[in-house]
């Protein structure tokens, strides 16, 4: 009986070890695949540093006078005018007196009041 019980032991034993090294190969292998993914995560940092950095100087009005100077748009020397526009006051009038566009009329009168 004893080499039987010996037997059942050291089977115990080496299923509990394989078992203990499967998870530490696991461990390892999630320590390795967590450190190149910081490496990453390092790597899109500083690369949106770069694109903030970018975004920035092609918001300067030195960048946008310089990519008009490359397409031809502005000839050196001359200078470059931003106009702002705003939405149409309040109280403005149409020019039609207030009635609807002719594709307006042309859509009510063919397909009735929407």
């Amino acid at each position: 009986m004893r080499p039987v019980v010996a037997t059942a032991v050291l089977a115990l034993g080496l299923v509990c070890a394989a078992a203990f090294t499967g998870i530490t190969v696991q461990a390892n292998a999630l320590e390795r695949a967590k450190g190149v993914l910081s490496d990453e995560i390092v790597a899109e940092e500083a690369r949106r540093g770069q694109l903030e950095a970018s975004i920035a100087q092609k918001s300067t009005t030195d960048y946008l006078i310089q990519k008009a100077q490359d397409y031809d748009l502005v000839k050196p020397g001359e200078g470059l005018i931003a106009v702002e526009r705003s939405g149409p006051p309040a109280n403005a009038t149409h020019a039609d007196g207030g009635r609807a566009s002719r594709v307006a009329r042309w859509v009510e009168l063919f397909f009735g009041a929407r």
